[in-house]
């Protein structure tokens, strides 16, 4: 009979959690994981890559740090302009967006394959790219 260890069960826990993407998917706010679904926001402008290419019904963590952050609100279109995009999350498709303050940290779910286009309605400059793949 084999011996089951601490070891072991983190390992299976850690296996089960990179089979699933590495993310935890929610559809409303609160914290998560880092991962690489993970865009962060700075003051006025998107913080390291602003492109994310996730799988159909997985999320991306949108992070306004507290100490970096601003407010920002986010919707679907380009140069701080909203454009409706079909299959996008109902959450960002929206012309008066999805409103973070720092600290916040929202999983938006991206449920329909396809490329979207996200910024912020505050700060034009503030682009994203998300490709949700099959």
């Amino acid at each position: 009979m084999k011996k089951i260890t601490i070891a072991s069960i983190f390992t299976v826990m850690l296996l089960a959690f990179a089979a699933c993407g590495g993310s935890a998917a929610s559809s409303g706010s609160g914290s998560s994981t880092a991962s690489s679904n993970t865009i962060t926001m700075g003051a006025t402008d998107f913080v390291g890559s602003t492109s994310v290419t996730i799988k159909a019904g997985q999320s991306v963590n949108f992070v306004d740090p507290s100490s970096t952050g601003g407010t920002h609100i986010l919707a679907t279109g380009t140069n701080g302009n909203y454009a409706s995009e079909t299959g996008a999350p109902a959450t960002l498709n929206v012309a008066s967006g999805l409103t973070f303050n720092p600290g916040d940290t929202k999983a938006i779910v991206f449920s329909t394959a396809g490329t979207y286009h996200i910024t912020c309605i505050i700060h034009p400059t503030m682009n994203v790219t998300v490709t949700v793949t099959n």
